[in-house]
């Protein structure tokens, strides 16, 4: 790696692992100054499609920031079972291999995640994809239509 002050070499001569990757201080070979640099893992190249069709990359960082939404100001919610569950979710959508995840599978594996930690911030999260008919929908159809009940006129006209 280049020196940011003189764009010497540097060598490492310190490594510590962190919770976002790793954490290395080097020493360049030509100025002896010091700095430090963080390795994380790249993205997995997944993408999410939305629900207008167009395609954005799977950020993690963004399904914690929106799970910390909906379990905003609930006790027994601590922002490291959201982190679990957001870094659960990805694992899982890189395992299986597929390169475009549709927003829908993600918020079911949300729901089903959050549903064990925390009931009330599940239901947040579902009350957002609720139609009027009270069914939560996933798939973009449309409810079905209200069945006539017994006794009531019909609107013909």
């Amino acid at each position: 790696m280049q020196c940011p002050y003189c764009t010497g070499d540097s060598s490492v001569t310190e490594t510590r692992v962190t919770a976002d990757g790793l954490r290395r201080r080097r020493m360049c070979a030509v100025c002896k100054r010091r700095f430090t640099t963080y390795e994380k893992l790249g993205a997995p190249g997944l993408k999410v499609q939305k629900r207008d069709g167009s395609l954005e990359p799977f950020d993690g960082d963004k399904l914690f920031h929106a799970l910390e939404r909906i379990s905003a100001h609930r006790d027994g919610v601590r922002p490291e079972d959201l982190r679990r569950i957001a870094r659960d979710i990805e694992a899982t959508l890189v395992d299986g291999g597929r390169k475009s995840v549709a927003w829908s599978d993600i918020v079911a594996a949300a729901l089903s995640r959050l549903e064990n930690v925390d009931p009330i911030s599940a239901h947040r999260l579902a009350a957002n994809y609720t139609d009027e008919s009270g069914a939560v929908r996933l798939d973009g159809t449309s409810a079905p239509q209200p069945v006539q009940q017994l006794g009531l006129p019909l609107d013909e006209e």
